[in-house]
């Protein structure tokens, strides 16, 4: 049986270390005159979800006060210990509200929609998890079932929750959600990929709100897709 949105957690990781980025955080790059966060944060803070819960380290009050308006904020305190870790820590807040589901995002996908969500939650039921991935590819965001918590609350290390989705206990769907709303930000050279991507949405907005004549208006051929599911990486 699916979860209602009512009845589902939903966390923002917004914890990691930005190993590959650099010297500064990812999270707090420019796309678009937002931070990079924002995006994400934003799309999730129209759900009606039971609870939204983001966790942030410790030491960064800016992304506190920046999310706390619209999230449960879920400090760690150990960010070094990995996306394991950071899982656990929302989780553990989380479980606070007694929700039947939990879908964990992550706060460098700047393009996730709020339909997908749902779409993870309507597949609860058939499956104990599901990805956002295909068949061949496990791929955020993700929505646990009830059976999952107690494994959720409890990890550690930089793997995330890939031990408890690949060893074989729960049931497992991937949802195959277009590549282009999965496009993750790890390195700057993804970030300028995600500049380019957010410019032609714009575009493809701006075509569709100005009326022109079909006579006259010459026909454009769109960018070659195949790029997006490219550089939409495996995760860490």
């Amino acid at each position: 049986m699916s979860v209602p949105l009512n009845r589902a957690a939903i966390i923002l990781l917004a914890s990691g270390l930005s190993r590959r980025y650099g010297n500064r955080d990812k999270l707090t790059a420019n796309l678009g005159g937002k931070h990079l966060i924002e995006h994400s944060a934003s799309e999730l803070a129209k759900l009606p979800a039971l609870t939204r819960v983001a966790v942030t380290p410790t030491d960064r009050n800016d992304l506190k006060e920046h999310l706390i308006n619209r999230f449960v904020i879920a400090l760690n305190r150990k960010p070094k210990h990995g996306l394991g870790h950071s899982i656990a820590v929302g989780v553990q807040v989380a479980l606070q509200f007694k929700p039947d589901a939990i879908v964990v995002c992550m706060g460098d996908m700047p393009f996730i929609e709020g339909w997908l969500v749902e779409a993870l939650l309507a597949k609860l039921g058939d499956a104990d998890i599901v990805h956002a991935g295909g068949a061949e590819r496990v791929h955020p965001p993700t929505a646990f079932g009830a059976a999952c918590f107690d494994q959720l609350k409890a990890l550690d290390g930089d793997d995330g929750a890939k031990r408890i989705i690949g060893q074989g206990v729960f049931r497992v769907a991937g949802l195959n959600a277009p590549a282009p709303i999965l496009v993750d930000v790890d390195t700057r050279e993804e970030l300028e990929f995600a500049k380019r991507q957010l410019a032609l949405r714009d575009e493809i907005k701006l075509r569709a709100a100005r009326p022109v004549s079909l006579a006259s208006a010459p026909m454009e051929p769109m960018p070659d897709p195949a790029p997006l599911s490219r550089l939409s990486a495996t995760r860490r």
